[in-house]
Formats: C-alpha cells, sequence, structure tokens
C-alpha cells in the first residue's frame, strides 16, 4: 500500500474524493476537455478526519474569506500562481483540536523556515505539480498525433513529480518526509517500471552512429552510417519481424494502425495503471499552497513592519495563562493606509471571562477579532499575527461581532441577538473560546443588563475562554467589585492625554464611552448640524 503523503494531519489521511478524482484522470488521458474540475475536486476536500471546529460559527464574523483573498497568494520566481481559494478556507475553517495534529503543521512550516534548501524544493516540486495538473486540462487538438504526445508529456511530468518527491525530501525532518516516503513506495510498483520502461523506449528507441566529414569551411563533405542499433534491454522493444506481423494481423483483422497508435494505446494503459498513484497528489497540491500562501501573508506583515510568529501552545494540564500575545495586530488592517497599531495582551486564569470596555472607535472590537484570528491562524498550524504567542488548544470558536439586516426577517435586533445567544450555549463545545462584540446593546440598559448578566453566569458554567465587549460601564464597574465569583478579567482602552485612543489596552474598566469627542470627531455636533440645516434652507430659499 503506497503511504499517503499527507502534510496535514498526524494520521495520514485522503481527503479528496477517489472515485470521482478517478474518473476524471481517466477522461483526460482520453482527451476530454475537464476544465475547472480538478480545482473543484480540490476545493470540496475534507481537510482533516478529526474533530474538528465548526465554521458556521465563526467564519463570517472573522471575514475568513476576504483575509484569504486581500493576504494569501503565491509566487514562485517571478511567476503568480492561482491559488484554490476555496480549498484555503475549508483548511482554515476545519480548524483541528488536536494538540498533535497543530503541532505537526507547524513543524513542517518550520522546516520551511529553517532551510531555505527544503524551501526551493517545495517551491519547486509544487511548480511541476501544478504543471502536471495544467496538462490535464489543457485543450486537446483531435489529431490522434497530438493526443499521443500530450498524453506522453503528462507521463513524463508524472515521473517527473515522483522522481522530485524521491529526490529533494530524503533528508526532510517533518512532515515533508511523506513526500519522499510516498515517492519510495510507488517507484517500487510494477506500474512505475512499466512507466519508466516506457519513457525510455519513446525516448532512445535507437542508438545511430555516423561518420561525418567536414570541409575547410566547415560544411558536411560526407556523412556515412556506422551502425544503428536498436535498444533491445527495454520491455518495450520487440523484434521487427513480430512488429511487422503485428501490423499485419491487425491489417487482415479490418484494424489499420500505425506506431504512433499503437504507441498512444500502450501511453493509455500505463497511465490508467499509474494513475491511482497520481490522486494523492492532487490533494498534496492544496496543502503545498496553504504553507507557502500563509508564508505571504507573514510577509505582507513584514513590509509593514510587523511580526507573525509560530506560536507556542501549553498543554490542557499546565497551569498559567490562557493566552499572551506581544505586539498582536489585526490581520484584516493590513491593506489600510495606516498599519495596524500592536498591542500586548494576556490573561491572568486559564479560563477566564474578559470584559472589554472603552470609547466607540477605540479599538475594542478589532481586539477581540484579532484574538479570535490568532487562535484561528495558530491552532491551524500557521503563522500567528504577533511576534510572540502561548496559547492553548480550543476545542470550538463562537463569534459574534457583525449585525446581518435582511429584508424578511422577522425578530428585531435584540431578538436575532438573543437567538445567537441561545445557539452558543445549546452548541458550545467545553473548552471553547467565545468572542461577542456589544453584548445586548439592541435593548434598554435595565434589560440589557440583566441578559448580559445571565450570559456572564452562564459562560461561568461552561468554562470557556471569552471575550466580551460592552458599554454598559456602570455595570462592568460594579462586576469589578465582585469579579472572583464570575471569575472575571477586564480591560479597558488607553487614552492619550488628549482622550483619543492609542489602541492599548489595560487592566480595569473605561470610566466613560467618550460619545461627545467621538460625534464631535464626526462632525455630529449641534452647531455643525444647525449650520448644514440653515444652509439647505438658504438654497431653497
Amino acid at each position: 500500500m503506497i503511504p499517503i503523503p499527507d502534510l496535514l494531519n498526524r494520521a495520514p489521511f485522503l481527503g479528496i474524493d477517489e472515485k470521482a478524482l478517478s474518473d476524471l484522470l481517466g477522461l483526460a488521458i482520453l482527451g476530454r476537455e475537464i476544465g475547472t474540475e480538478f480545482h473543484d475536486l480540490m476545493a470540496e476536500a475534507e481537510v482533516t478526519p478529526a474533530a474538528a471546529w465548526r465554521p458556521e460559527f465563526f467564519e463570517d464574523d472573522l471575514f475568513v474569506e476576504r483575509l484569504i483573498e486581500e493576504s494569501f497568494e503565491l509566487r514562485i520566481d517571478g511567476v503568480h500562481y492561482p491559488i484554490n481559494q476555496r480549498f484555503l478556507r475549508r483548511a482554515l475553517t476545519a480548524t483541528p483540536t488536536d494538540l498533535e495534529t497543530t503541532r505537526f503543521r507547524q513543524e513542517v512550516l518550520r522546516e520551511l523556515d529553517e532551510d531555505e534548501e527544503v524551501l526551493a524544493s517545495a517551491e519547486r516540486l509544487y511548480r511541476e505539480l501544478f504543471g502536471l495538473l495544467s496538462l490535464h486540462r489543457m485543450p486537446r487538438y483531435h489529431s490522434v498525433l497530438d493526443t499521443a504526445s500530450h498524453n506522453l508529456d503528462i507521463l513524463k511530468q508524472s515521473r517527473l513529480v515522483i522522481d522530485l518527491m524521491h529526490d529533494l525530501f530524503g533528508t526532510a525532518r517533518s512532515g515533508l518526509r511523506r513526500l519522499y516516503e510516498g515517492a519510495v513506495a510507488i517507484r517500487e510498483t510494477e506500474e512505475y517500471a512499466t512507466l519508466a520502461a516506457l519513457l525510455d523506449y519513446e525516448s532512445r528507441f535507437a542508438e545511430l552512429n555516423l561518420d561525418i566529414t567536414l570541409g575547410g569551411d566547415g560544411r558536411i563533405r560526407g556523412l556515412e552510417v556506422r551502425s544503428l542499433e536498436e535498444c533491445r534491454d527495454n520491455p518495450f522493444w520487440t523484434r521487427p519481424i513480430k512488429r511487422l506481423w503485428s501490423r499485419v494481423r491487425l491489417g487482415i483483422g479490418g484494424h489499420s494502425m500505425s506506431n504512433r497508435e499503437l504507441l498512444n494505446r500502450v501511453v493509455e494503459r500505463v497511465y490508467v495503471s499509474l494513475s491511482p498513484a497520481l490522486i494523492p497528489l492532487v490533494q498534496m497540491l492544496g496543502q503545498l499552497e496553504l504553507y507557502l500562501a500563509a508564508r505571504a501573508l507573514r510577509d505582507r506583515a513584514a513590509e509593514r513592519g510587523l511580526s507573525m510568529c509560530i506560536p507556542e501552545f501549553r498543554p490542557d494540564h499546565a497551569g498559567g495563562a490562557a493566552l499572551e500575545c506581544e505586539d498582536l495586530f489585526n490581520p484584516l488592517l493590513l491593506g489600510q493606509e495606516q498599519a495596524p497599531v500592536p498591542t500586548s495582551v494576556s490573561t491572568v486564569g486559564s479560563v477566564p471571562i474578559t470584559v472589554v470596555t472603552g470609547p466607540n472607535s477605540g479599538g475594542k472590537t478589532r481586539l477581540i477579532q484579532a484574538i479570535a484570528l490568532t487562535q484561528l491562524l495558530g491552532q491551524s498550524g500557521l503563522y500567528a499575527p504577533c511576534s510572540r504567542a502561548r496559547l492553548r488548544v480550543r476545542q470550538g470558536l463562537f463569534v459574534s461581532l457583525i449585525e446581518r439586516e435582511s429584508a424578511d426577517q422577522v425578530e428585531g435586533r435584540l431578538g436575532r441577538e438573543l437567538v445567537r445567544i441561545r445557539t452558543l450555549f445549546e452548541e458550545m463545545e467545553h473548552g471553547s473560546m467565545v468572542v461577542l462584540d456589544e453584548l445586548c446593546s439592541g435593548t434598554n440598559p435595565s434589560e440589557g443588563i440583566e441578559v448580559f448578566t445571565l450570559v456572564l453566569q452562564l459562560l461561568r458554567r461552561v468554562e470557556p475562554v471569552a471575550w466580551v465587549t460592552t458599554h454598559f460601564l456602570d455595570h462592568a464597574r460594579a462586576l469589578q467589585q465582585n469579579h472572583a465569583e464570575l471569575g472575571l478579567e477586564f480591560l479597558q482602552v488607553q487614552l492619550d492625554p488628549d482622550r483619543r485612543s492609542t489602541y492599548q489596552f489595560a487592566h480595569g474598566v473605561a470610566r466613560t464611552s467618550l460619545a461627545a469627542l467621538t460625534a464631535e470627531r464626526l462632525g455630529v455636533t449641534f452647531e455643525n448640524l444647525s449650520a448644514a440645516v440653515d444652509g439647505r434652507r438658504a438654497k431653497a430659499g
């Protein structure tokens, strides 16, 4: 059995639809145009067989699709390669809950970082694998000659990919060594031996020795054939009389085939026998994309003067903080004109509920979004958006940051928020991370505070690591006086001497939301609006 060169899971796993892909490979060798079907099959592949997060609870609020579109790309030697964004989205959102799988991925990424030769090998393998699948997708001409040549090109590229896996990754120390192990197993099969013999036969059917006479002016004066020897040691070689007899028998049977047509039949047979070994390579293309494109996100952050790291994960039984991040930033802000302002955040307890307060536009929502993205990227085995991070594996992620409106909605804002809260407690796994923005701000303060307190009490029962922003400042200060009972911690936005946000956070509860200052900054004052009204009246008069 050929080992699966799975680069994402501690226990090797084939997540792509094996039968559908086998059928597709068969159609391709017959000359059928298959368009984007390889791309679609890879996008639909399962990423991990183990327990994983449920994307519907967080991916929209964290804008995962936008993050991939804006910050994940793949360039090799100046050439831009179109990545499979749907596969990357599945790979990111099917976040593993097995610490060993996360560490397996981290070791692959770390080896790519630390060994330039391994990185160059991975990029070369990706380039040739991309070329192999591109050959399958290329439109065909309808002549037998072109089909035969094209199919031979597919076989040559297949052999090149397998040989690169064997030759370039034999000394790899991370999961990349699975490429070598898979290639070793393939090269030991009868199908590979037949492939190699066929390609050698096609490229070296015979050896011709010539004597060439040159004149003083460099022109050929004479040419004499000394010998012509066919390569008889190749398994595909047959005696000329046998080749002639085969042609005669086909002619008697009403079949007229050229040598090229016969070769094409042989090529098809060899490819069909080899194709099962090629199936895991399609999956491998997407997995290599994930690692190489993640490096592009790290490089983009570095261009803005920001660092990303491979986080350290504490085991569940270890004490200490639930989360520690230095120079944390929100990667969704990398495209803005002004670079994100990094901050450092840590908890005291191992399962804290942190209440975040501060003025509007002070960075509270962006902070908790950055924390959730740190957990998502870090637990996926990739770089986290901070210079240093210590995390713990979470069993799930529940994020509620954005308000969605629709024309046919039945419930109002508060009703929809309460439905989300109910879903949270019905579906959330013990030991998850919960991120809630402006909880119960869609109702009057007294009722909102009542629901807010209820949520905090219930959160304590299921022990997630929770981050909750609120504008109920008086209630937050009251909770601070009895924080031990609910296991609460508090963060507030730090302000500069002009009472503007520094986008840094300190322990405590904010004294004011600075609504008046925010209104003034946005031009929403009595004087400004009165002037606008008077101006409109003057124009109308």
